[in-house]
Formats: structure tokens, C-alpha cells, sequence
């Protein structure tokens, strides 16, 4: 008989032999259960919400543990005397049961540590506010305001200029001369190249044809707003406006050594 009948006959013996004990133990259970209701309910009205999550996922895992077991010793048992199971093949069902487990407690332990860095993530940007940062864009709120910035050169220009671009398609440009490979920090005054106040993309041209070359402007940051939608966390900057906390370059602002742009 193969081991798959055998353990059909074996579950089907077991539940007519347990039928009669499940019957006579009803009442005296029922009884039982009945002093207990009111201890269980007081209990499980103190629990969080958390630990009823992390309560409910060991219990799936420790029934899951219990029924393979419950499994493993039937197929043991019920295995054919004459043809038994090859002893490597029990161990390879225990190897992936362990396996199976040890990843749904990583699963849990991941979980639970991304929670965890999440609510450590918005502490850090709330106590942000007010500091001066720099962030990566292609686009400013120009005031009165001198705006301190910086470009990131791949190779050696001879000529390096910025502009501003309005929605009307009004250029404002300025030219920032001659420039080596790196970091290229810069202090524009925005009415010296008659630039009104407003909204603008910012670009950068060289004379060498690189393309998306980046732009990072400094300002202070006025608020943090974090997403309803569990999206990602949102700086206010002065200078800027609203960008993603992905997008700060640099704590701080540019050294005073700024490349000299006055017109």
C-alpha cells in the first residue's frame, strides 16, 4: 500500500476513534470554557494592536510547525515495512521545514525593523527644521535673495553658463567664465542679471556639450510634510520650494570660496 493510502487509513481510524472521546468531553469542555470567557476577555482587551500582529503570526507559524509535524510522524509510521522511506529524504523534509520557519522569522524581524527606521526617519527630518541644507534640482523660486549654489563638472569648460527659464520661455542667463572638472559653488544676486522674482528651471550649457549636468541650490528648510499615503517625507525649502528628503546633496551650505558671478 502506498504511503498516501496508508495515511488516508490511518486519518480516517483516527477520527472514528476519536469521535466517541470528542462527544463525551463536550459538555464538561463547553462547562470549562464557560469560566474561562470572562478572565479571556479581560486579558485580551489590554493587548495593542502590535502585539495582537506579532501574537497572530506566531501562532500561524507554531500551527504550521505542529501540522507538519502532526504529517512527518503519520508518514513515518504508515510507511511500507517492506519498501521504507530512504532516511535522507525525512531529513531534506526537516532541512526545508526549518528553512520554511527561519525565513518567516526573518520576514517578521524585517518587518518590524523597517518600522522602526521609518519612525526614526521622520524624527531626524522634524528636527530639521530650520536648517540650512542643499538639495539637487532643476528648478528655483527666485526672490530677493541672493542664491547660493553649486554645479558638478565631469570635464574642463571653458565656458560655463546658467539659466533661468521662465513658463513665458523668457532666458535669464549667467555666465559663470572658465571652469575646471568638480564641484563649481556659486552666489548669484538675482537683480544684478535683472532676473524678477518668480518661478524657474535652471540648466546648465558648457561649451563641451555635457548634458544633465547637476544644480544644487542651499536654502533653509521651513517644514517637513509627510505624505498621508505612506509616500516619501517632503522638505519646504527657501529658494527651492517642496522636494523630496532624496534629493539633499549636502547638511550645511557651500564654502565662501563661491565662484564670483558679479555682473
Amino acid at each position: 500500500m502506498s504511503n498516501v493510502a496508508l495515511l488516508a487509513a490511518s486519518a480516517e481510524k483516527t477520527q472514528s476513534d476519536s469521535a466517541s472521546t470528542v462527544a463525551g468531553n463536550t459538555l464538561g469542555a463547553e462547562s470549562t470554557n464557560g469560566n474561562l470567557t470572562s478572565d479571556s476577555a479581560s486579558s485580551n482587551s489590554n493587548s495593542s494592536s502590535s502585539s495582537a500582529t506579532t501574537t497572530t503570526t506566531t501562532d500561524d507559524s507554531a500551527s504550521m510547525a505542529d501540522t507538519f509535524l502532526t504529517l512527518f510522524v503519520a508518514e513515518i509510521q504508515n510507511q511500507d515495512p517492506t519498501d521504507p522511506t530512504d532516511p535522507t529524504e525525512y531529513i531534506d523534509q526537516l532541512s526545508s521545514m526549518a528553512q520554511v520557519a527561519m525565513a518567516e522569522e526573518m520576514s517578521v524581524e524585517m518587518n518590524t525593523n523597517s518600522v522602526l527606521m521609518s519612525n526614526l526617519q521622520v524624527m531626524a527630518l522634524g528636527n530639521m527644521v530650520g536648517d540650512e541644507i542643499m538639495v539637487q534640482t532643476t528648478s528655483v523660486d527666485v526672490s530677493d535673495q541672493t542664491i547660493h549654489g553649486r554645479v558638478t563638472l565631469s570635464d574642463a569648460c571653458t565656458n560655463v553658463t546658467l539659466h533661468f527659464t521662465d513658463d513665458a520661455g523668457d532666458d535669464y542667463t549667467v555666465d559663470l567664465g572658465e571652469q575646471s572638472p568638480g564641484q563649481v559653488d556659486f552666489d548669484i544676486d538675482p537683480a544684478d542679471y535683472g532676473i524678477p522674482p518668480g518661478s524657474y528651471q535652471v540648466s546648465v550649457v558648457t561649451n563641451t556639450g555635457e548634458e544633465e549636468v547637476p544644480v544644487e541650490v542651499a536654502g533653509m528648510v521651513t517644514d517637513v510634510r509627510i505624505p498621508l499615503d505612506g509616500g516619501t517625507p517632503v522638505l519646504n525649502v527657501t529658494g527651492v520650494g517642496e522636494v523630496p528628503f532624496t534629493m539633499i546633496s549636502q547638511f550645511g551650505t557651500p564654502d565662501d570660496d563661491s565662484t564670483d558671478t558679479t555682473a
